[in-house]
């Protein structure tokens, strides 16, 4: 017992002799200016990344709040534009829905013009046959009872009546007659004047016998007489 006890305490004495050396030997190598001088260049050292460091904090917080200004203006316009497009969307619709307005007034400006076309083209066909009518009563009344019928200005026709005087057989006894708008017969002037020619238009209108009206308008201008 007591051998491994002196063993035991050897080995304590040597590690305590090795550690006193090299405490000795750090004691004897230690500068303390060249400590200050390492601790001052590793404190700047470190000061220098600190401040790289915080430059790059600065500028990625600048970055970021341009990044904030970026997307909020770029949400601003997406906003203007989805509004833009939801104005033009009704805007469409309404022009869609004026232009289907304009097609539904042309459809019926163009039945109401072939209407009218063909209301003018059947009056024209009845004009003609009046006026052939007309006419075949006028070659009659020429030859019987002296009238002359005379084509004016304004599509007017002009009925001269002649041998109604005695005393003056040249004298001539007239009126003016054209269609009006409803494709009846409308006497425009008459001389000399007659009250009863209204009254005579209208039994033209309801008989359209053209020979009795100039049969009648004659009468009444001999009456005249």
């Amino acid at each position: 017992m007591d051998i491994f006890k002196e063993d035991a305490q050897c080995q304590l004495n040597e590690k305590l002799n090795e550690t006193r050396i090299k405490f000795l030997s750090l004691w004897e190598n230690y500068n303390p200016a060249g400590f200050k001088q390492r601790y001052k260049e590793s404190l700047k050292i470190t000061e220098g990344k600190c401040l790289e460091i915080y430059e790059e904090e600065k500028q990625m917080c600048e970055k970021i709040q341009l990044t904030k200004k970026v997307v909020a203006e770029q949400n601003a316009f997406l906003e203007q534009t989805r509004l833009n497009i939801q104005n033009l969307d009704t805007n469409f619709e309404n022009i869609e829905r004026q232009k289907q307005e304009v097609l539904e007034k042309i459809k019926k400006l163009k039945e109401g013009f072939l209407t009218k076309q063909e209301l003018i083209s059947t009056q024209k066909q009845e004009n003609k046959a009046k006026l052939k009518e007309l006419n075949m009563s006028a070659e009659i009344f020429k030859k019987r009872m002296g009238l002359e019928i005379r084509k004016v200005q304004g599509e007017q026709l002009q009925f001269i009546f002649k041998c109604i005087s005695h005393k003056n057989p040249e004298q001539p006894f007239t009126f003016l007659l054209k269609f009006n708008e409803e494709g009846n017969y409308e006497v425009t002037s008459c001389e000399p004047p007659l009250e009863c020619m209204a009254l005579l238009q209208e039994k033209l209108k309801e008989t359209n016998n053209f020979s009795a009206f100039l049969a009648n308008v004659r009468k009444a201008f001999t009456t005249l007489v």
